[in-house]
């Protein structure tokens, strides 16, 4: 298993298993900061208190895992025609909402490496 991707070598995940992937690499980290010691004294901390981290993983899996059952139209995400980039996609039915629900939780992470370009909504 690739360490920094959370995935099997030489294969390029999905946009669904980079989530989880993303996720779990989040709970992780919240999980770790919830056994370090805190003083409690700064707003950075309190705003990313790994109780509310954790609590926004668990959100964010039980939402991918809604659109997951809607069976996404991930194609949709890439039908942007040129020039198109700076308006938002208009989705037409459940599957295209859920691709994008999808490519929006996934926003965040644009900057890693297993991040693809045809995700961006």
């Amino acid at each position: 298993m690739d360490i920094d991707s959370g995935l099997e070598p030489d294969l390029e995940p999905n946009l669904e298993e980079f989530l989880l992937a993303r996720i779990a690499e989040d709970k992780r980290i919240a999980t770790d900061a919830a056994a370090a010691p805190d003083d409690g004294s700064s707003r950075y901390a309190k705003r990313f208190d790994p109780t509310r981290i954790l609590a926004e993983c668990k959100a964010k899996r039980r939402l991918l895992l809604a659109c997951r059952e809607a069976r996404p139209d991930l194609h949709f995400l890439g039908r942007r025609t040129g020039g198109a980039a700076d308006f938002p996609l208009s989705p037409r039915d459940p599957h295209q909402l859920a691709a994008l629900a999808l490519a929006l939780l996934a926003l965040p992470y644009a900057d890693h490496h297993d991040y693809r370009p045809e995700w961006r909504p």
